[in-house]
Formats: structure tokens, sequence, C-alpha cells
């Protein structure tokens, strides 16, 4: 028989206040956004800071899309030479960007983490959307992965 670890409704919350905590203490007047999606890429959580665009819903939820279907965080995309697991290893050799690989939910920002259950299985992703460009966004969704205990 086949089994696999899921996300539970209290992993979720608990990544959701863990990054709202991190949010309002170190960065308190940013506008930020989060979503956490299943193994398939299917949106399983999501919430946005007072004042969040669009734009940054749209975003985030690719992120953690892309880190779902990838096994490895959106980060690889802007340095795949520093190799992630399988995926950054394919694309550090051969030197492919996130266009080739025929997804439109794709994201090559960074922001989106995978997240593997107790077993190294894949259990989905998750993404955060909100600080300038650079390890923000990567840093407040491990921050949502270490509150989610994996």
């Amino acid at each position: 028989m086949y089994t696999k670890h899921a996300l539970s409704q209290d992993q979720c919350l608990a990544a959701i206040n863990a990054v709202a905590a991190a949010f309002k203490k170190d960065h308190p007047d940013s506008q930020w956004t989060l979503a956490i999606v299943d193994d398939g890429g299917n949106l399983v959580a999501f919430t946005k800071s007072d004042g969040a665009g669009p734009l940054l819903g749209r975003n985030v939820i690719k992120k953690a899309y892309t880190s779902a279907m990838t096994g490895a965080s959106t980060k690889v995309f802007g340095q795949p030479r520093e190799g992630e697991g399988d995926f950054a290893a394919a694309l550090s050799e051969h030197d492919w960007n996130v266009t080739e690989w025929g997804d439109p939910m794709m994201m090559v920002i960074s922001g989106g983490v995978a997240i593997k259950g107790p077993d190294g299985g894949l259990m989905g992703g998750i993404g955060v959307s909100g600080l300038p460009y650079g390890p923000g966004d990567h840093d407040m969704a491990l921050v949502g992965l270490k509150a989610m205990g994996l």
C-alpha cells in the first residue's frame, strides 16, 4: 500500500501566524502575501496583509506552485549554479530557464520553498511575496516552513 504525508490545516495556520508575526516585528510597514499549495500545486492556504495588491497575490501562488512542482526553492532560478536538489542540478547542467519548462504558473522570483515531509517526500510548496527582490521573501518562507514543524 502507498501512503504519503499531507499538509494539515494546523500546519498551514502555524505557518501563516509565524510569517505574520515576523512581518509585524521586522517589516511592520510591508504589504505581503503568503500561499501554501499541496504536492499537486493546488492552493490550500492563502493570506495577505491589509493593503496588499492583487499582483502580490498572483505571484505568491506561483512561487508556492513552482516549489511544489520542482521540489526546489524558487531562488535556484536566479542562482542555478549554487544547486539545490535534482531540479537545480538539471537547471545548472542544461542552463535552462523557467520558460523552457512549458508551464505558465512557474515563477522565477525568490520566495518559494518546497515543503518536504518527514520521509523526504514532497508535500507541497510555500510562497511569500512582499519584500524587495533578494533573500527576504525566501527567508520569510523558511519562517513559515519552520513553524510547520518540517
